[in-house]
């Protein structure tokens, strides 16, 4: 077997990283050097890390994390609005099962001990598709299952139509009876006061501070990958989406609606404007990136999706941090 070495990912090698994360079975939008430079400037000065494990000539695992101080400990995290961080392999051609489980093992493996003598605590929501996590336990990683919902853009809109739940189908047929202008005219300041309006009716603050959000919805640097569907009513905006997209995956990236339309039908018709446009096109997978909240999962699960495990990974060098971190959660 080969030996690896590991070490951060550099400015000029962006490009041959992206190619590793477009063909790693891993691989999301959030894992690209676009997505660092996208959380370099939202979260600065942590800065999100792109980590290689290399053979001799290629990349064949890594990981991102945002590199993030805290009290005085360099700790590895995964940022907000950011659904998957952590682990990546590569595919290469021809090899056994047994041969693959036992390099992907070694890779894993070799990542840990590097993470572990540079970041005292990680906490690492790893992507759906890294399903044998048995290295990383090994390593001393507490893993904690996590669930989103996928839907599956290669069947036609009629037939994921007929799949909705009753109640959503007469909420889509409602909206559309309103007559909603459906555009991707998004004010950013109108949609960032509907998200935060989204968790102060819950009596919560916003987790998504404006700068990020900002970010999300102008930044060039996401142009080919975003778009945004919006209704308004009157020239109000009701409710909004933003999709960011990579390779086949469609990810439901940020969404609000107004209070005021909520019982109208409308978040229910703006998912089915985008079923509709990517079905059956080009895209093979909706995500709707989270089926953790019981109150948003309940959402989802009238559009009749698919529940996806995958593991949130979580390592503590030093039982004491855990125990810090514990009481710090404690008296939020």
């Amino acid at each position: 077997m080969a030996a690896f070495h590991v070490r951060p990912i550099e400015a000029h090698e962006f490009d041959t990283w992206d190619e590793f994360v477009a063909d790693s079975p891993q691989g999301t939008l959030f894992h690209t050097s676009a997505w660092k430079r996208i959380a370099d400037i939202a979260f600065e000065p942590a800065r999100l890390t792109l980590i290689g494990c290399f053979d001799d000539t290629h990349i064949v695992g890594g990981c991102v994390a945002l590199d993030k101080d805290k009290m005085g400990q360099r700790t590895a995290v995964t940022p907000l609005v950011t659904p998957y961080v952590g682990f990546l392999l590569d595919t290469p051609p021809g090899e056994k099962m047994s041969d693959q489980v036992s390099r992907d093992a070694e890779v894993l493996a070799t990542l840990a001990t590097w993470l572990a003598s540079h970041f005292p605590y990680q906490n690492l929501v790893n992507p759906p598709r890294l399903e044998d996590t048995r290295a990383l336990q090994q390593a001393g990683y507490q893993l904690t299952p996590r669930f989103t919902y996928l839907i599956n853009l290669k069947l036609p809109a009629e037939e994921l139509w007929q799949r909705f739940d009753g109640n959503v189908r007469r909420q889509i047929k409602k909206a559309e009876k309103a007559g909603y202008d459906i555009t991707d005219n998004l004010d950013p300041a109108e949609g960032y006061r509907l998200l935060n309006e989204t968790f102060v009716r819950h009596g919560e603050d916003c987790p998504v501070p404006e700068t990020v959000f900002l970010e999300m919805v102008e930044n060039e640097h996401l142009r080919d990958a975003r778009q945004i569907f919006c209704a308004h009513l009157d020239g109000r905006l009701a409710s909004f989406i933003v999709l960011l997209k990579h390779q086949q995956t469609i990810y439901y990236q940020l969404a609000a609606t107004d209070p005021e339309f909520l019982a109208s039908g409308v978040s229910s018709l703006l998912i089915w404007e985008v079923i509709k446009t990517h079905a059956c096109v080009e895209w093979n997978t909706l995500d709707f990136v989270g089926a953790n909240i019981p109150s948003i999962a309940r959402f989802k699960e009238g559009f009749n999706p698919k529940l996806q495990i995958h593991f949130q990974a979580e390592y503590c060098a030093n039982p004491l941090i855990r125990i810090g971190k514990s009481v710090r959660d404690l008296l939020k």
